[in-house]
């Protein structure tokens, strides 16, 4: 098992952004002292939704504040610049911190975003597909041309550096859809999924409808010849811990409900937009149903265990259901939600790795051995 760390570096008091950030650092090095294998990141705009506007500014800070730690990208929004500046600054990123970067990439889902940038929304599959496609190239060939429908070079270019790490950095692909798995599967990348958005999606069912995909995933990795197993499956999950259950419910509670507050807001369509747009039927259609059911109260969240908080005993309970249930090989946990006190974060992070992942260890050596 592997064990990570997430920011989005959520900061509702926006007194505080300076000091906020000065403290995401000091998590990420306390998470490399600790031992936890990744701190991955993610990039969002125009919302304190999440500050990081660039998930490869904040990447090479934490390449140069650390030595170890792998740093994880989750993700990187490809229809939101030229790939081939996507392509050079991760090189980069992945030369200064010789050779410890995961690249994880995904379309983005906020319309207010795609408003923002004046990137049509209902296209971004069809951008994803392009831009990875020139990304992967231009970090493996001497030099490239591509005469697509959204980027065109119509002379050699050759992107420089190439990244430390060779053929290059390990990729992940964000998963939600049974696209988003065919994807994956047909390009032989790892998997990162995450609780907030499938919950999102199937409530009650997000468990089985992973599962469902996983299925269909390790289905077309043999047929395209890539070893299902052989992958990487991440799950982001908000996570707490604390030496009781009522404890950790307590001072977890309002962090996640702020957070579900935020994004559901900012998944809405604004105005001019259709109200499901091209590519995203499944999560816009089925948000209405989600709040209109009250699923996205911290108590549902827990009972279904898309945001889980407990004592050491219960979150190793859960973590192992979703270990045996889904083939998770790295769980990447989310103890600073929605501006969460670090004192909390890094009490949640000690017990975690002190108490909650020999649990799970344990039980998974044991399992391996019969």
């Amino acid at each position: 098992m592997k064990w990570s760390v997430f920011s989005l570096s959520q900061i509702p008091d926006l007194s505080r952004v300076t000091e906020a950030f000065d403290e995401d650092l000091v998590f990420f090095q306390e998470a490399e002292a600790q031992g936890y294998d990744t701190v991955w990141i993610a990039e969002h705009l125009f919302s304190t939704y999440g500050l990081v506007t660039s998930t490869q500014v904040l990447a090479a800070a934490i390449a140069k504040a650390t030595s170890r730690i792998k740093i994880g990208t989750a993700v990187v929004v490809i229809p939101f610049n030229h790939p081939l500046r996507t392509a050079s600054d991760f090189a980069l990123v992945d030369v200064l911190s010789h050779g410890r970067l995961l690249f994880g990439a995904g379309r983005a889902y906020q319309p207010h975003e795609f408003v923002g940038l004046g990137v049509p929304m209902e296209e971004s599959r069809e951008m994803y597909a392009e831009g990875m496609d020139i990304v992967v190239r231009a970090w493996t060939e001497e030099k490239i041309t591509a005469d697509g429908r959204y980027w065109q070079i119509p002379q050699p270019v050759e992107v420089l550096p190439k990244p430390y790490q060779k053929p290059h950095p390990p990729i992940y692909q964000a998963c939600i859809s049974p696209e988003s798995f065919q994807t994956a599967a047909r390009a032989g990348w790892h998997l990162q999924l995450a609780s907030p958005f499938t919950y999102r999606t199937y409530r009650e069912a997000w468990i089985d409808k992973l599962a469902e995909n996983l299925a269909t995933y390790e289905r077309e990795c043999e047929r395209h010849g890539h070893d299902p197993k052989a992958g990487e499956r991440m799950m982001l999950l908000p996570f707490f811990v604390d030496e009781s259950d009522e404890a950790a419910r307590r001072i977890y509670r309002k962090h996640v409900e702020w957070f579900y507050a935020k994004v559901t807001a900012n998944q809405q369509a604004l105005p001019g937009q259709a109200a499901v747009i091209k590519g995203y039927e499944a999560t816009m259609s089925e948000i209405g149903k989600t709040v209109a059911g009250g699923y996205l109260s911290f108590d549902k969240l827990h009972k279904y265990g898309a945001a889980i908080a407990g004592s050491p005993a219960t979150c190793a309970e859960k973590l192992n259901v979703l270990r045996e249930r889904l083939g998770i090989t790295e769980f990447t946990l989310w103890f600073n939600i929605g501006g969460m006190p670090l004192e909390h974060t890094m009490r949640a992070m000690r017990l975690t790795k002190n108490e909650v992942a020999p649990q799970v260890e344990a039980l998974a050596r044991k399992q391996a051995a019969e």
